[in-house]
């Protein structure tokens, strides 16, 4: 079990994810977000809880749901915001939008618009890890249940177990690979997949942050001690649907509301509150994130979009 010092934190990264997304969801419904934008309400404990667990120096490559996972790694959430819709003030000055964030500060090599992108740039970034011989330094790289039917997903689990790269593979697998029912395309459960290659895997509940954070922290353990690489598979469900504006023909209501009952977030408030820690604890860190979202919004919409001038600028 993790300390009341640690839940109060899982939860304020938990909050803060979910009170951003639904501020974004606000702003695409605006106009403010142009083109398609990919929500991660519903998953955030699976973000959170194995993020959380990496250090600094580690990297990710984040799913092109990957907004929790990208705060969790230490992204601002004004810069994120900014960047968008589009605003000079962005992480990356408002060139990327939502789906190809990257954010070197914080070790986030990029999110992938191609599904399945994502697993040659992981073995790319295992190799040079253990060339450089960087002993405490891992890549965690996320992935949907749909992409692991992909080539590329095979290969890459090959090649890290050949090249012993220290790299741990994480599936949010939320059922669904746009409105298509993982076990409709697959039958084989996605930890098990790993196995064959001899890799060290588990499946876990993907609500359950508390076990999440402790297991993934084992697991980051082994990896770099042994240089290996893992995979974590993380049960769970979206909220939204694929893109923000799916209205979810594909599924029942009686499977949503479900799954709501599982919500990650509530179910977190819930154990702290049955832990007696005072709720006043709970509603500070609710207007602390409030305020910081708050805050954020007004970054992103009084900062500017980038000058015709400036969007053809290289730098080097």
């Amino acid at each position: 079990m993790v300390n009341d010092e640690k839940l109060l934190e899982l939860f304020e990264k938990m909050y803060l994810v979910r009170s951003f997304e639904n501020k974004i969801f606000e702003l695409a419904k605006k106009g403010f977000v142009r083109g398609s934008i990919h929500l991660c309400i519903g998953e955030e404990a699976a973000s959170v809880g194995t993020c959380l667990a990496l250090d600094k120096n580690d990297y990710i490559l984040p799913t092109h749901r990957g907004h929790g996972q990208e705060l969790t790694k230490g992204s601002d959430p004004k810069k994120l915001m900014a960047e968008m819709i589009g605003k000079e003030t962005g992480i990356c000055k408002g060139r990327s939008g939502t789906m190809h964030i990257f954010d070197k500060e914080n070790n986030n090599l990029g999110a992938q618009g191609i599904l399945g992108a994502q697993f040659p740039i992981a073995i790319g970034v295992g190799l040079a890890i253990k060339l450089k011989q960087l002993k405490e330094t891992i890549v965690m790289v996320y992935f949907g249940d749909g992409t692991s039917n992909t080539g590329n997903f095979y290969e890459s689990l090959n090649m890290s177990v050949h090249w012993s790269l220290p790299i741990i593979f994480v599936c949010i697998n939320n059922q669904y690979g746009m409105g298509t029912r993982y076990n409709d395309t697959c039958k084989i459960e996605i930890h098990k997949k790993a196995e064959l290659f001899d890799i060290k895997s588990l499946s876990m509940d993907g609500n359950d942050i508390e076990n999440i954070y402790l297991k993934t922290q084992n697991i980051v353990r082994f990896v770099k001690k042994e240089s290996k690489p893992a995979l974590i598979e993380l049960k769970t469900y979206r909220m939204s649907g694929h893109s923000a504006f799916d209205k979810r023909p594909y599924r029942t209501q009686e499977e949503i509301e479900n799954w709501k009952k599982h919500d990650p977030l509530l179910t977190l408030e819930k154990k702290i509150s049955s832990q007696n820690i005072e709720n006043k604890l709970i509603n500070k860190i609710k207007d602390r994130v409030t305020n910081e979202i708050r805050d954020a919004e007004k970054f992103a919409l009084e900062s500017n979009y980038p000058s015709k001038d400036s969007s053809i600028e290289n730098e080097a």
